[in-house]
């Protein structure tokens, strides 16, 4: 089965995919076909699951077809699973299409109300990263004046550690299923990385650079 799940980050609907695993690095650099953003993310290929046991399967119907992750339970063994959320790559026109027109039902004023809340969510991002790299721009100088995070001295190395985990924390949370939750982690994170005032300071900062 060569039926792979991708999830846009920004407008966060999941599509399908019939494709080959080596074309899948192409697909993902595509626009969502849905909002136009250029935001896919990789969720995995579709799969059977372990929930049903002895002999038991559930009746394949829309929750399959319509299933929003690559994981099938049902009688079908994958065949029908995501059937409904299909798009093609057009390798002529060299974008992603929709190929079941019910997708785009709704599909404007959707967007307009997605829109709102995606350009919130991509401008707290863009701060919360922000302030962690003004809040370790030492130790990121330091890194870049030795030529390597690998150089620096043992404290260096740890701190230049929770800068580079706390990255992988603020990339991971696209993987959360709404915007508001979204939203809610990054803002979380503040806090983590220092006190407001300080935040605030950064984004000043931030802002004079555009500036100058």
């Amino acid at each position: 089965m060569n039926r792979h799940y991708m999830r846009c980050t920004y407008c966060e609907r999941p599509l399908a995919i019939e494709s080959e695993r080596e074309e899948l690095k192409v697909i993902l650099e595509q626009a969502c076909p849905l909002c136009g953003e250029k935001a896919l993310r990789y969720m995995g290929q579709v799969h059977k699951t372990d929930i049903v046991r002895q002999g038991v399967k559930a009746a394949c119907d829309a929750r399959c077809t319509n299933a929003v992750g690559p994981k099938c339970d049902c009688v079908c063994v994958n065949k029908n699973h995501g059937t409904k959320k299909l798009v093609v790559f057009n390798k002529v026109v060299g974008k992603l299409e929709v190929v079941e027109k019910d997708l785009l039902n709704n599909n404007e004023v959707f967007l307009a109300r997605i829109k709102r809340m995606a350009v919130a969510k991509n401008s707290i991002k863009v701060n919360v990263i922000a302030f962690l790299n003004w809040k370790n721009r030492e130790i990121l100088a330091l890194a870049k004046e030795k030529d390597g995070y690998w150089r620096l001295g043992w404290d260096d190395y740890n701190k230049y550690s929770i800068y580079q985990q706390r990255l992988k924390k603020i990339d991971k949370i696209e993987d959360l299923k709404s915007i508001q939750r979204k939203i809610n982690s990054l803002t979380k994170m503040i806090p983590q990385i220092g006190n407001n005032l300080e935040y605030l300071e950064a984004i000043f900062d931030k802002k004079q650079e555009k500036v100058a």
